[in-house]
């Protein structure tokens, strides 16, 4: 009686899709959600941080800019550890295509988004670039876990 029943299976952006022969039945799948901050950028192309509520977000980016991306830096010593991103000077240029490690996402005074630039947040200087998809893209997370 089932020779002629032909089941198809097809998945389709999370969601399978029975076929009975002519008709269709969807069915939704568990949703697995993802608890671990990552990065998406808004109407304005802005990186910001999704599921998290700090700065920190540790992963690998990649210059997208063909001209290369401004790499500003910011001596932390003595009274200049006020992490003024905009006075500060453009130190070095990061050219297409390269790959960098950044901290995390942080907000200048105006608002605008900037990734921390470094594999962690200690050390002298503190450098940072523009987190915007005109100049980077987020290419992998970096697992900072010990265990």
């Amino acid at each position: 009686m089932f020779k002629n029943f032909v089941i198809g299976l097809i998945f389709t952006a999370g969601v399978f899709l029975p076929s009975f022969s002519d008709k269709s039945v969807a069915t939704p799948l568990l949703k697995v959600q993802n608890s671990l901050p990552y990065p998406a950028a808004d109407n304005n192309g802005d990186y910001r941080i999704v599921n998290g509520n700090s700065g920190v977000m540790p992963f690998v980016w990649e210059v997208v800019d063909p001209e290369g991306l401004n790499v500003r830096c910011e001596d932390r010593t003595g009274d200049s550890n006020q992490m003024d991103i905009l006075n500060s000077p453009v130190n070095r240029v990061i050219p297409n295509g390269e790959k960098f490690d950044a901290v995390g996402i942080f907000l200048d005074r105006r608002g605008k988004p900037w990734l921390w630039v470094g594999s962690h947040s200690m050390g002298r200087y503190r450098c940072w670039v523009r987190a915007n998809k005109n100049y980077v893209q987020p290419f992998q997370r970096i697992n900072r876990n010990m265990e």
